[in-house]
């Protein structure tokens, strides 16, 4: 029957790692990751790393080698220092660490019918995702391997090779480029996802520096634009103050008479 124990809080378990030696050793006390209804893959995961340096994970998967009961008693132990006790209770009939992990697995992930009817929603939500070109690389690829790992959650083996060729054809066409070349002269069947995520966003940092350098620019050219426009205005504004002149001197001296008067009228005009 599966240990109990109340606290979430407890010491480390590691092995000595003497000889045949069972004996374990504290390092300190250490937060056990808490189960909760919707962290079972990341918990998961953080288990498993617990279990492996405690020498343990064996007796979780074993397939079918018999496992060592020092080793089960000290799963058994680790695992119930991660659950809070109405899933404890709801485990406690378990006699194995593997019956116990599978038990959880099962309440969190579904049966296997279940499971497989989600892999299949979630492997259409992958291929539908699009990257939008306001989207940076970095807020994508969140979305996208959150979609990848809650596949694999659900335990379908999705080839790395399928993640990043999906990953190159789902980015913006603002990639063409870059992506183009990576298929035409990388080999994506042996690239890994940080590779390709990595030369996404050395091409979006070239992107950005163009774009301010465009930026930069324009503002100049705006105001040479200005600058000019108020240089001519003010040369506009200056001939027509001549040309009132010499209408103003046109009529109150009499010059010509009537016709001086109304050809400056004109020239005036024309000028506005």
């Amino acid at each position: 029957m599966m240990p109990h124990d109340n606290t979430s809080l407890g010491k480390a378990i590691v092995s000595s790692g003497l000889g045949n030696s069972t004996a374990a050793v504290t390092t300190g006390r250490l937060l056990f990751p808490m189960l909760t209804r919707t962290n079972y893959a990341a918990w998961a995961m953080r288990m498993k790393f617990l279990l492996r340096a405690n020498s343990a994970w064996g007796a979780v998967d074993h397939g079918k080698a018999p496992v060592d009961e020092a080793m089960d008693q000290l799963a058994l132990s680790i695992i119930s220092q991660s659950v809070d006790d109405e899933m404890l209770l709801r485990v406690s009939e378990k006699e194995t660490a593997c019956d116990v992990w599978a038990a959880l697995r099962s309440m969190h992930v579904g049966v296997k019918r279940v499971r497989k009817a989600r892999v299949q929603s979630l492997r259409a939500d992958l291929d539908n995702l699009k990257m939008s070109d306001a989207e940076s690389v970095d807020d994508y690829t969140m979305k996208f391997m959150t979609l990848v790992g809650r596949i694999h959650e659900l335990g379908d083996a999705v080839e790395e090779k399928y993640v990043v060729k999906k990953l190159l054809r789902s980015v913006s066409t603002k990639f063409i480029n870059v992506v183009s070349a990576m298929m035409l002269f990388g080999d994506t069947n042996k690239m890994v996802m940080e590779e390709a995520i990595g030369s996404l966003k050395a091409h979006e940092e070239l992107l950005k520096g163009q774009k301010e350098r465009s930026e930069e620019q324009l503002l100049m050219a705006r105001g040479q634009d200005s600058m000019r426009g108020r240089s001519h205005a003010q040369g506009s504004c200056e001939g027509r103050k001549d040309k009132s002149k010499a209408l103003h001197k046109a009529v109150v001296c009499g010059t010509s008479g009537t016709t001086r008067v109304i050809r400056a009228y004109r020239e005036l005009c024309d000028t506005a």
